[in-house]
């Protein structure tokens, strides 16, 4: 008898949901214009939602692919004096972690560097990185076919390699015989013993030596302080971050003991791997964007529980007739949500066609050495995110009309009353206001990051990066590399429309190691500790970058690798080393007071060059001419008054008639690599901007709707007011300050988000403050002239009545 009765209940129940579907989509045909704006309305915020949502689902969200990587730590050395958080490590250090730690299962060490893939035709420079064994099993990943090098393999050194899906592609064709074959790096031949997964890139390099490879590995080995030796490591089973903290710590507490010479304020951080690759800048920008969207879809979301409010007045005579005849509350409640719910499925699938372009544009917005950019895509995740914040979208917008149709007694829509109409007047204007506080922050949240790229584009850069192109070149022999370099430079500088040419070791830095030096001086010197990097030059590097000298001279042909070791300095150099005194002259080596390192005299100091990036203050940085420290590794620097388009070429041709064998890589201008330092503020900047143009395009949309209904309703009023001798301009000004008015407390409540949520992505600014008043202006003025606007046809409206025909209409 029950079960029936249940049975009964719900087959009514499924009825009922079917005729008001029914109902509810003869009414949205009827009225095509209202269902349409509605749509596209809701399409436009659930679209940018899913994109960003998708960016943030593939970059911070999902898991790293490897296995149980939440277990995956990096380590890394801390420097305390310095400030330095994130320093790579001393191998010697790195053995003793391994032996002490409890709470790792085992740590890896790894190092990325790049070689010459020589034996073909032409030389060409490939990715590696110098790994230890057991790298691959911390990781938790086995080659696709092949194995890995072993520990033994490792002991002796063995010449063998493991190589990245891609290579294997590439270079091979996918051909299982690869395995056993060899392929030579910087002239010496090496086995591929196997081949890793696709997707596998960790670091992101192409081929994987055993790190005892490396010439003069024995001295590497036993160094300690700090060295470029980087970390990763897997939590034991049933370990925590912060066991593995303090743990950490301790040990590093205990070599600092043991070591004090070397390890001297040295440290241990442990940070999560997910952390490590996503960057803690990039998740804030990242969850800023998808919090803009947010407010996007809320502004939505808004504007159109406004446009159901209008539409249900002109509806309240049908729906007073309903509850006359019997409807109940829930009825009339579940009718306005199944609306809202067919409005917002229809708008979701809209929303994915606007999803899946505009996902194209803000990938291509991205910066385009963002991490896990490639895995970024609409898969099954953002489809269900999709309609989920569709049907959350129709509770948002769907819920407040419906609760409003509800409650209104049978007669009030039948006969107006002025109670009910200033209670609606309320509810739409207080939906308006919600719309401009939300632009308003977008707004300001966009001129915060507009003002900072352009302050960050004004930083002088100490050099001048325009019409200079680079390049990388790596000689493996060092019985050529002087003579080769030579000719090179001497060759480009002859072709048409080059300037000068020269040769330096790494042009922009992104770190340096904390190492000892010793400046000459009574009782055998002072020892210290610096952060800063040494580069070889040769050739006009100076005079081509347009770096000021500050005192002392350039380097000359008479600083040969016979003659007394010399140095060129920057200013942060001079400053640290010999405050107060001039620098040239002075001498100093690298090393501690009883390193047998030659004494170094400073000849010239050279202004502070900004090679970390805009934002980032210049360290202290050290040139040497090149014949006094050869490097392998150089960056040719060519400046010209000519297209730089036609000059890679004319020098690709010119390097191989000095020698075939050397690789030309990495051919870019010093402008494009410096622009990459600014890609990710670019992208911020624009996608914000966009967001929130289209939240005040839309909040002005609202606004104009309410000014607009307000005069419709008003027209008697405006009639009389005008029959009895208002002025025109009164009845104007009348109109647009009503607008002015939401305007003012839409600004007031905004600025009061905006600067909360301004301090939170504090990290994201630069050169300027959270509370900027530029801003505050610029953003206040901004929502002022666009309410004026969506105000200026509905006054236009108003001053047109006609008052004998407004008072015979009402």
């Amino acid at each position: 008898m029950h079960g029936t009765m249940r049975g009964e209940g719900a087959a009514g129940l499924i009825d009922e949901l079917r005729q008001d579907v029914q109902y509810t989509l003869t009414t949205l045909r009827r009225d095509v214009g209202f269902t349409i704006l509605v749509i596209l309305t809701l399409a436009i915020g659930i679209g940018a939602n899913t994109a960003v949502f998708s960016v943030v689902h593939s970059v911070l969200l999902r898991p790293l692919p490897y296995e149980s990587p939440e277990r995956l730590m990096m380590i890394w050395t801390t420097i305390s004096r310095r400030g330095v958080d994130e320093a790579t490590s001393a191998y010697a250090n790195v053995r003793d972690w391994r032996a002490q730690t409890r709470t790792f299962e085992d740590l890896a060490t790894f190092d990325p560097t790049s070689r010459t893939l020589t034996g073909g035709e032409l030389a060409e420079q490939v990715m590696t990185a110098d790994v230890s064994a057991n790298l691959f099993s911390v990781m938790g990943v086995e080659p696709l076919i092949g194995r890995t090098f072993s520990p033994e393999e490792e002991q002796r050194r063995a010449p063998v390699v493991v190589v990245s899906h891609e290579f294997w592609q590439q270079r091979f064709g996918g051909s299982p015989t690869v395995i056993g074959t060899s392929i030579e790096l910087n002239d010496r031949p090496f086995e591929i013993i196997g081949v890793m997964p696709e997707g596998f890139a960790f670091p992101e390099r192409d081929i994987w030596l055993p790190q005892t490879v490396l010439s003069g590995w024995d001295a590497r080995e036993a160094r300690r302080g700090t060295d470029s030796w980087r970390v990763v490591g897997r939590l034991a089973a049933g370990q925590s971050l912060e066991a593995a903290r303090a743990e950490m710590s301790d040990i590093a507490s205990r070599l600092e003991r043991a070591y004090p010479s070397e390890n001297a304020g040295l440290g241990v951080i442990v940070v999560p791997l997910h952390d490590q690759v996503t960057g803690s800048s990039l998740r804030l920008a990242l969850w800023t964007l998808f919090g803009a969207v947010g407010l996007v879809l809320l502004v939505a979301c808004a504007n159109a529980a406004h446009v159901i409010l209008v539409r249900g007045l002109r509806q309240a005579h049908a729906f007073s007739v309903r509850v006359a005849l019997g409807a109940t509350t829930a009825r009339l409640v579940r009718l306005a949500l199944t609306e809202a719910l067919l409005i917002s499925l229809a708008a979701g699938a809209v929303g994915l066609l606007v999803a899946a372009a505009a996902l194209d544009l803000v990938t291509r917005l991205m910066p385009a050495n963002m991490p896990r950019l490639e895995e970024v895509g609409m898969g099954a995740s953002v489809f269900v995110y999709a309609v989920g914040i569709s049907t959350a979208t129709a509770v948002v917008f769907g819920l407040g009309p419906a609760l409003s149709r509800a409650r209104r007694a049978p007669l009030d829509g039948l006969r107006e009353h002025r109670g009910a109409v200033r209670s609606r007047q309320r509810a739409r204007r207080a939906l308006v206001v919600g719309q401009l506080a939300f632009a308003m922050v977008l707004v300001f949240g966009a001129n915060l990051l507009i003002r900072s790229f352009v302050q960050a584009r004004a930083v002088d850069l100490g050099f001048e990066p325009e019409g200079v192109l680079m390049a990388q070149l790596r000689v493996a022999s060092p019985e050529v590399r002087m003579p080769f370099y030579e000719q090179v430079i001497e060759r480009v500088r002859r072709l048409p429309g080059v300037q000068a040419a020269g040769i330096l070791e790494e042009v922009f830095i992104t770190g340096a190691p904390n190492r000892a030096i010793t400046v000459d001086g009574p009782g055998g010197g002072k020892a210290t500790r610096e952060e800063f990097r040494i580069d070889a030059v040769a050739g006009e590097v100076f005079s081509l970058l347009a770096v000021e000298r500050i005192e002392g001279r350039d380097f000359s042909a008479a600083d040969g690798a016979e003659s007394v070791p010399v140095a060129i300095v920057n200013e942060t150099m001079a400053r640290r080393l010999w405050p107060g005194q001039t620098a040239v002259g002075m001498r100093f080596h690298v090393g501690d007071r009883v390193s047998d390192g030659p004494w170094i005299e400073v000849v010239g100091v050279v202004a502070d060059m900004r090679r970390q990036g805009f934002e980032t203050t210049p360290i202290a940085q050290v040139f040497r001419p090149y014949a006094q420290a050869p490097s392998g590794g150089m960056n040719l620097l060519v400046r010209t008054d000519g297209p730089l388009s036609d000059l890679p070429a004319a020098i690709r041709m010119t390097i191989a008639e000095v020698d075939r064998t050397i690789p030309f890589n990495g051919v870019t201008t010093v402008e494009d690599q410096l622009d990459s330092y600014l890609a990710p503020r670019r992208s911020q900047s624009f996608l914000l901007g966009l967001f929130s143009a289209i939240a005040l395009v839309l909040a002005a949309i609202g606004t104009y709707g309410l000014i607009q209904y307000s005069v419709a309703q008003r027209t008697r009023e405006m009639g009389v007011r005008i029959a009895l001798g208002a002025r025109i301009d009164r009845v104007t000004r009348m109109v647009v300050g009503e607008g002015l008015v939401l305007a003012v407390i839409g600004s007031a409540v905004g600025v009061g988000l905006g600067l909360g949520l301004s301090r939170m992505a504090g990290e994201l600014l630069f050169g300027v403050a959270p509370f900027d008043l530029t801003s505050l202006g610029v953003t206040a003025a901004v929502l002022l002239v666009t309410t004026l606007l969506a105000c200026w046809l509905p006054a236009r409206r108003a001053a047109r009545v006609d008052p004998v025909v407004a008072l015979r209409e009402a």
